[in-house]
């Protein structure tokens, strides 16, 4: 069986979970905010907590299914407040919240969001979820407050990184913590899941940084340097990265991809041989379709 048909029973099962939550707590915002929750995504917070689960040689329960709820509404809760941060117009496809209705009421759909979240933790048995979600927002939206610090800095590729573990991987890195809290894993096996968790978390930003870099200059001119930034400015410190030329974008964009994929190919290689075989080819496959390896 291929790994999109293993987890797609319990995709449509989130899905079902996502609807009737909205529903649950109306306002007249409903059909906008399920548009929004429904449009264009890969669930790959919740995908994520599925293939712990499974690492773990459980298929995902109904406890697994609130974690997997709670993250994907979490996560769409950042995604609106980042869209008015970074007065973005497009957010899967579509016009932002930020776009549709200004910045004062897409925070307030970004409130309602996180209020679901919590209500769906509220309702998780173990107790011990309510922290680890707790640690990993802190964590998260420090990364966020550290990000907007050090705008138009130029910081280290080692710094670099590490901010965007901040900002971004640790959400996945809650998903592996919250699924071995629910299945008591034993500390080897929760340690293997986070660290995968972590390092997945952070090539993956780093590698939609790239794509950004490559789409467009807004993180230039907010002040955001990302890893094909900082190579450029290593090698040229004397030159103005407002002036970058196409030439000089296509070398550091390659050589950033090298390095983002070279992590990429590492991380699958760490985790070949510690779990089952249907475990590692769901992991594999999400490293594949998700941090595009070559």
């Amino acid at each position: 069986m291929k790994p999109e048909e293993t987890l797609k029973p319990y995709i449509l099962e989130l899905e079902s979970n996502i609807k009737a939550l909205v529903e649950s707590n109306p306002n007249e915002l409903k059909d906008e905010v399920l548009r929004f929750l429904f449009a264009k995504s890969k669930r790959l917070r919740p995908v994520f907590c599925y293939i712990c689960s499974i690492a773990l040689g459980h298929k995902p329960d109904s406890e697994v299914q609130k974690i997997a709820l709670a993250l994907e509404i979490l996560h769409s809760a950042t995604l609106v407040h980042d869209d008015v941060l970074d007065e973005s117009t497009k957010r899967r496809d579509e016009d932002s919240f930020y776009q549709k209705f200004g910045s004062k009421k897409s925070i307030v759909i970004g409130d309602y969001l996180l209020s679901l979240c919590l209500e769906v933790l509220s309702d998780i048995k173990n107790p011990k979820i309510l922290k680890i979600f707790s640690d990993n927002i802190l964590k998260t939206i420090n990364g966020e407050i550290n990000q907007f610090q050090t705008r138009f800095e130029f910081q280290t590729k080692e710094d670099y990184i590490q901010k965007t573990s901040a900002k971004t991987a640790n959400l996945f890195v809650c998903a592996a913590k919250s699924v071995c809290a629910i299945f008591n894993a034993d500390k080897e096996k929760s340690k293997l899941l986070e660290d995968f968790a972590l390092r997945f978390g952070t090539i993956f930003q780093l590698r939609n940084d790239i794509d950004d870099f490559t789409k467009n200059t807004s993180d230039i001119k907010n002040g955001i340097y990302t890893l094909c930034l900082i190579y450029f400015k290593q090698e040229n410190p004397s030159c103005d990265i407002m002036n970058i030329n196409n030439t000089d974008i296509e070398k550091y964009t390659k050589k950033a991809l090298n390095e983002v994929d070279k992590m990429a190919k590492d991380t699958v290689k760490s985790m070949r041989n510690t779990f089952c075989d249907e475990a590692f080819a769901l992991l594999e496959a999400l490293c594949l379709n998700n941090l595009r390896i070559k």
